[in-house]
């Protein structure tokens, strides 16, 4: 049977408004810290539970805040996901996730954003539509807080952190071919099962084919992913696995080779065809990734890699969305955050020709 505030009114021989006072910290000028403290002290003996619907009607807010992202099954998603969890906890926010698939935000084909009940949203892969739409205006004036990727796309005008991924890219090919590798072949997802999937159809991001044309270019180095590329029908191990066999079976990699992923999920089964049909990563072909590592991936030696930092990204991402929901002004309405991708260096390798 719940316990209800009458039931500890009636233990402690006070009004159930008191208990009311005591349970949701509003005993200043009202109650005495030690009638507050026995009253609480009585609720927890007696297990209650606060209803948090009612509490939430009183407040006239859900302590939720939506996570909008593309697929919950993808890294790095999943992973902010978790940490932006860990960091609306601490603040008394509950983190709901809202996934919509690769379509811009824009697109009256996904679901209804007015009957999602939250408090503020935080879109973990920001991306603007050609009709330059005002997004906030799209999502029914929730407070927005967006994570962006492509240092060339116009910054929205509501708070938002931009990840330099096109600086992560560039940085990769460079310290890939400062190392000896000078041939590439791209392995990109291509799913047939979401054709509206990644950019239009585009196999890599914007950022990501602008940081290889350009990066190329200064090199002085033609770089062609559209003519070298291995497709997978997906980023698990064993679509990567089988797409790699069935390339490597066809035609046989040339010295000084790196294999270029569009990300690093499901590097393992790339290490695992490589293997099985006798090459030594770091010696005959080196692995790199346009992304970190998941902590399922097991591989060694450990490749090259573009990371972010997810766990103080996450946090400065939940800090915005509160301060948008409970309007401090301790950020701007159109406050914007700039990080750097960090490099993780596979190490050293044999001269190749």
């Amino acid at each position: 049977m719940r316990v209800t505030l009458k039931d500890i009114a009636a233990k402690v021989g006070v009004d159930p408004s008191a208990v009311s006072l005591a349970l949701n910290d509003r005993t200043v000028g009202k109650l005495s810290v030690e009638l507050a403290r026995k009253i609480r002290e009585v609720a927890a003996q007696v297990g209650y539970r606060r209803n948090l619907s009612a509490t939430h009607l009183a407040m006239g807010k859900t302590q939720c805040i939506g996570v909008i992202l593309s697929y919950l099954d993808h890294y790095p998603y999943n992973h902010y996901f978790n940490l932006i969890s860990q960091a609306c906890n601490k603040l008394g926010y509950h983190a709901v996730p809202l996934a919509i698939g690769r379509r811009s935000l824009f697109e009256h084909s996904t679901f209804n954003m007015g009957r999602v009940h939250v408090d503020g949203m935080i879109v973990l892969d920001y991306t603007a539509d050609a009709s330059q739409d005002d997004l906030a205006g799209r999502l029914a004036g929730y407070p927005l807080v967006g994570r962006i990727t492509d240092p060339g796309m116009a910054r929205p005008n509501f708070p938002n952190v931009l990840i330099d991924y096109c600086e992560g890219t560039s940085k990769l090919l460079r310290h890939i071919v400062a190392r000896g590798w000078r041939k590439f072949i791209f392995v990109v997802e291509e799913d047939p099962s979401r054709p509206h999937g990644r950019n239009d159809g585009r196999l890599l991001a914007a950022h990501e084919e602008r940081a290889i044309r350009d990066t190329s270019k200064s090199l002085g180095l033609p770089i062609d992913y559209e003519q070298n590329v291995i497709r997978t029908p997906a980023r698990g191990a064993k679509a990567r696995y089988d797409a790699m066999l069935h390339y490597l079976m066809q035609q046989r990699l040339e010295p000084g080779v790196c294999l270029v992923q569009d990300g690093a999920d499901g590097v393992s089964g790339t290490y695992a065809a490589l293997v099985k049909m006798g090459y030594a990563v770091g010696q005959d072909v080196a692995v790199a990734a346009m992304g970190a590592i998941p902590p399922w991936e097991h591989v060694e030696p450990v490749p090259t890699f573009v990371w972010e930092r997810c766990e103080e990204i996450s946090r400065l991402l939940v800090k915005l969305s509160v301060n948008g929901i409970e309007q401090t002004k301790k950020y701007s309405k159109r406050a914007q955050f700039n990080y750097e991708t960090a490099l993780h260096e596979f190490g050293a390798v044999p001269e190749v020709t």
